[in-house]
């Protein structure tokens, strides 16, 4: 798997790659949330606004099909995983344990909020090394409420999970360091 930076052209595409995918994982909520969150996350505005603040977009590929985006924040103590999503191909394939072990390399612990219902993410969680810390509900607007668990991931409790056997199988190729440690 290659983790590169985002280019124009990848910005460009997000909400078309993106769109389809967020149906799929988030058919349990209401069409309407889902498509606010799209709108949120992937137009023009909502990711000027996210770079505009730090945000770090990765576009990940495998043998030059992309399969997913990852998208992080490194906020001092710890780098908040903000989306992982890959293409219903890619899933269960190892990229996701990858991508973890990639964003550990910042020598920090990776903390994210996932849905409660989110129950495959869930579960990736927590067997990637995962723990909840706790719950959280954040108000959308019309009613619309996302109820997430704050989940943390320590190196030790990665590595609990994964023998350096498992976790070498799919190389990481990075075009650049991680931007915590070029600064």
């Amino acid at each position: 798997m290659e983790i590169a930076s985002f280019d124009s052209d990848d910005f460009a595409s997000l909400k078309s790659f993106m769109t389809p995918i967020w149906h799929k994982t988030y058919s349990f909520l209401p069409k309407a949330q889902v498509e606010l969150l799209i709108d949120k996350y992937f137009y023009p505005e909502g990711i000027s606004h996210y770079l505009s603040i730090g945000y770090e977009y990765r576009k990940l590929t495998d043998a030059a099909s992309h399969i997913g985006v990852l998208v992080y924040f490194d906020k001092g103590d710890s780098i908040y995983l903000d989306k992982l999503y890959l293409t219903e191909e890619a899933r269960g394939l190892g990229y996701a344990t990858d991508a973890f072990g990639w964003l550990l390399s910042f020598g920090k612990d990776v903390t994210l909020n996932v849905n409660q219902s989110n129950e495959r993410a869930v579960a990736c969680y927590k067997k990637n090394g995962f723990v909840i810390e706790n719950e959280e509900y954040i108000s959308l607007g019309d009613g619309m409420v996302n109820k997430d668990f704050n989940m943390r991931l320590t190196k030790a409790n990665f590595e609990a999970q994964h023998s350096a056997k498992q976790f070498l199988r799919i190389p990481i190729i990075s075009v650049e360091k991680p931007r915590a440690e070029t600064e």
